[in-house]
């Protein structure tokens, strides 16, 4: 079981790189595949490649016989900043950003059922910004890399010509790797506020487990109606370690090789969108999803035990106040066909920051809004087809002022990211 475990992560890890504050929906990426994001997320109405397992299952009933996509995002900060009191004014360091995912799915011979597995890329968060002046008087570094990989087994049973079903068990991987000011340590007898130990997590990650429904339905040939529901999937994340500058203090940095992190969540949703096809070239789609956040990510807390100093403090327990707030997320997408293989595609995507202003950190800061994306395709014969789409996350500011972080009063997280996607599928 270990073995497998492994071998599942190293898998997941094919896809996953450090991201920044990836432009999406909270913690989740907008979309899942060209058609999906070209379409500003509008998907769940539309799902006909092998992404749909990651949208609306239901939809791989739509991809005849055998159908294999490989897809790949290669995204550019073009203005993730953080601001503060101290004269900081910081882009980030990781500013090239590449992601991968890809689907199979086969129909069991003529008949209703099709069976699939996906590999993606779900999202996450996280910003690495060095040389920052802390409230210390040091220089020193703040990153967060939180990546979150999903595998998808999926079936999906093709009721009759009008109603598709589909179920896919969601196996979530996700690892988190962070730094605040860890060359940084302050003792100040006089005013304990001022006592700051800086820290490093190391090595956390885990698996959680939940499940999606969708379902499609045919009203005429020109209107769709689909659905999804998924299920909310704690996020262990165990096995870590954490380093603790405790120098000011005579102990050096201590290592705790104990640590976990808990309370972290991908929240439930629900959602339902239609797609209508105005004229014959002409295909528009439009959906609502309510994304649960305030259920998923409300206190976070580090613990760590096992201290290499035993004169170190034997247990930490370091709390968060989270307190994300619930997403509806909007989107109206349009494809259109010029000829029968060349297609365009058009959307745009509003999902409200969900992080409240008092909780909000430069560490975990999903904080784009609106997204505008543009695509086509192009089929070189019934079994090749090329696919590309550009998300331009437009610029988002947001002032705050968290009590649990130094930076005060008056700090400022920006963010305005631009994406490109690639598809290539492949049927038969």
């Amino acid at each position: 079981m270990n073995r497998a475990r492994a071998t599942l992560a190293a898998l997941l890890l094919v896809c996953l790189f450090p991201v920044p504050a990836f432009p999406g929906n909270g913690l989740n990426m907008m979309g899942f595949g060209t058609e999906s994001v070209g379409m500003g997320g509008a998907d769940l109405a539309v799902a006909r490649d092998t992404t749909a397992m990651n949208t609306n299952p239901a939809g791989i009933t739509q991809v005849p016989g055998s159908g294999l996509d490989m897809y790949g995002a290669l995204a550019y900060p073009l203005s993730v900043v953080h601001r503060d009191r101290f004269g900081n004014d910081a882009e980030v360091s990781n500013r090239l950003i590449v992601l991968g995912s890809g689907g199979y799915t086969r129909q069991l011979g003529d008949g209703p059922v099709t069976m699939g597995i996906g590999f993606f890329a779900q999202g996450g968060a996280g910003n690495v910004f060095k040389n920052l002046a802390t409230p210390f008087g040091t220089r020193d570094e703040l990153s967060s890399q939180f990546r979150i990989g999903k595998v998808t087994p999926t079936v999906a049973y093709k009721v009759n010509d009008s109603l598709s079903l589909g179920v896919s068990l969601q196996v979530v991987y996700t690892d988190i790797r962070q730094k605040a000011f860890p060359e940084t340590s302050v003792f100040d007898p006089v005013d304990p506020a001022r006592t700051f130990f800086g820290t490093e997590v190391k090595g956390m990650d885990g698996f959680g487990y939940g499940v999606k429904l969708g379902a499609l339905y045919k009203v005429s040939d020109r209107l769709t109606v689909g659905a999804a529901y998924t299920g909310k999937m704690s996020l262990p994340l165990r096995g870590g370690k954490v380093i603790v500058n405790m120098t000011s203090v005579g102990l050096g940095k201590v290592t705790y090789s104990d640590a976990r992190i808990e309370g972290m969540s991908l929240p439930q949703e629900f959602g339902v969108g239609i797609a209508v096809r105005v004229v014959k070239p002409l295909l528009f789609s439009a959906e609502v999803n309510w994304i649960d956040w305030s259920g998923a990510l409300k206190t976070s807390t580090l613990r760590a035990s096992n201290p290499d100093n035993p004169a170190a403090p034997p247990t930490l327990a370091l709390p968060s106040t989270l307190n994300w707030r619930d997403q509806y997320v909007f989107a109206v997408g349009a494809a259109y066909d010029l000829t029968e293989k060349a297609i365009l595609r058009a959307g745009y995507n509003y999902g409200r920051n969900p992080i409240p202003a008092g909780t909000l950190s430069p560490l975990l800061d999903p904080i784009g809004e609106q997204t505008v994306t543009f695509g086509g395709g192009y089929s070189f014969s019934k079994r090749w087809q090329a696919n590309a789409a550009v998300e331009y996350t437009l610029k988002n500011r947001v002032k705050y002022d968290n009590p649990e972080i130094p930076f005060g009063p008056g700090a400022e997280e920006e963010q305005e990211v631009i994406v490109v996607h690639l598809m290539l599928s492949r049927r038969w």
